[in-house]
């Protein structure tokens, strides 16, 4: 479910407050000059710094295409690496920006590579931000290690929440880090993603199966209603762990809880065995694996 781009700023800033902030963010929409211009109000309220103090703010980093083939290439990556592992100009954080970072994985991806041993050991005091408007393109590897911030696009309407009250309640309340918490989290999510497949399926029941060709057009569709929903349903949980207070964010260890359900959307988009990503996925938020 996407964010607006205040709400999003509004949790930076007070992830930021509390000392919990992720090393690493997609900011993902269809427009990059709005992923580009909340990036922008993100990185001054990370470094205090306004608009047009940016542009020759010592501790800010952006790269974007700039060839003729509109890569990244690995030059820029190490160029950006070098400057994050130096020490802090003004004693503060360090921002980067990677605009379009699809275009990392273009071609052989060797950017890319290169930019990984950037995520999994990132430099100290220092916030990276990617901005895509195609995150499908960008490898698995890459995704895994960012928090993903979908940003609602400006003037549209958030759309109807489709998980009940009381199941958010029952998710939250789960209990914390044991395995029975895991185990009542994969439940919940089993049974919300059986009733989601079954709402999907109630849609086309009268659609024909008798032929081969026939039951896999209804698989197809049933996919095409079912998928869509699942990922709607872990992003309200996302945003409903983000909207919590921040005593309450501190309790359920919300950003390990955000991490865990975006590595499972993601896992789940690659076809990954449901009931394996489930539990992988509550044994990390429970913090045991």
């Amino acid at each position: 479910m996407p964010f607006p781009a205040s709400w999003i700023k509004e949790r930076l800033v007070q992830s930021r407050d509390a000392g919990r902030l992720a090393h690493a963010y997609l900011l993902t929409g269809s427009s990059m000059d709005d992923l580009e211009r909340l990036f922008r109000e993100l990185a001054g309220a990370l470094l205090n710094s306004s608009a047009s103090e940016q542009r020759e703010h010592e501790d800010l980093h952006v790269i974007r295409p700039e060839s003729k083939s509109r890569r990244l290439g690995i030059d820029q990556v190490r160029s950006l690496e070098k400057e994050l592992r130096l020490k802090s100009y003004r004693g503060g954080l360090k921002v980067a920006g990677i605009v379009a970072a699809d275009q990392l994985c273009q071609g052989r991806a060797e950017a890319a590579n290169a930019f990984l041993k950037t995520l999994e050991e990132p430099p100290d005091h220092s916030v990276l931000f990617l901005l895509s408007d195609r995150p499908e393109q960008l490898l698995p590897t890459i995704r895994s290690r960012c928090l993903t911030l979908p940003l609602q696009k400006e003037g549209q309407e958030a759309p109807t929440a489709i998980l009940p009250p009381d199941w958010l309640e029952a998710w939250h309340q789960a209990g914390h880090d044991s395995a029975d918490a895991a185990y009542r989290r994969a439940s919940l999510l089993q049974e919300l993603f059986r009733a989601l497949r079954e709402a999907a399926e109630s849609k086309f029941s009268d659609h024909p199966d008798g032929s081969k060709e026939e039951k896999d057009a209804l698989a197809a569709l049933i996919e095409s209603e079912f998928i869509p929903l699942r990922d709607r349903a872990l992003s309200e949980i996302i945003s409903s762990t983000w909207s919590v207070t921040p005593r309450e964010f501190a309790l359920f260890h919300g950003g390990r809880i955000c991490l865990a359900l975006d590595d499972l959307r993601y896992a789940l988009s690659r076809n990954i065995d449901q009931s394996l990503a489930i539990d992988r996925a509550c044994l990390k938020i429970s913090g045991l694996i």
